[in-house]
């Protein structure tokens, strides 16, 4: 049991209750991240070939769709639920979840960035920007670098 925060290593319904908002915020963090690639590969795409052309808009407005309806309602739950968690542990001010929280606000940054491009693309023509090239890597870094956070904790 030496794995549960403090506040939830008695058994009970405090414990349960952690373990249902974890399996929450891991699933928000799946969604959100696959709506994330998925918008940063599309704007990839438009950086390279300029212009979208009728099949391409398509796509472009089901990704905004997929992001109104899905991806943006994950990362709401991602912060609620990793939230609950923190402070319910009482993980208030450990260093690694406050170094955490570094890429985690690029990340929610970066959705909105991403989200005002597409839109700027597909409504008004606008060309994207070639540093949306980098968004998948930039994307995994900070996935890869929170996650490797939250499971070593190294202070």
């Amino acid at each position: 049991m030496g794995g549960y925060p403090r506040p939830f290593r008695r058994p009970g319904a405090r414990r349960l209750v952690y373990l249902y908002v974890k399996a929450l915020h891991v699933f928000a963090v799946v969604t959100l991240i696959g709506g994330m690639l998925a918008m940063a590969f599309a704007l990839r795409i438009a950086a390279a070939i300029g212009p979208y052309e009728q099949d391409n808009h398509r796509l472009g407005e089901a990704i905004l769709y997929w992001d109104g309806f899905v991806t943006t309602p994950a990362l709401a739950t991602v912060w609620m639920a990793g939230f609950t968690m923190a402070f319910g542990a009482g993980w208030d001010s450990p260093r690694w979840l406050l170094l955490k929280m570094i890429p985690a606000v690029f990340l929610s940054g970066l959705h909105s960035v991403e989200g005002m491009a597409l839109k700027r693309l597909l409504r008004e023509g606008r060309r994207v920007n070639p540093l949306f090239k980098a968004a998948p890597v930039a994307i995994i870094l900070a996935f890869g670098t929170i996650a490797w956070l939250a499971v070593v904790k190294p202070f």
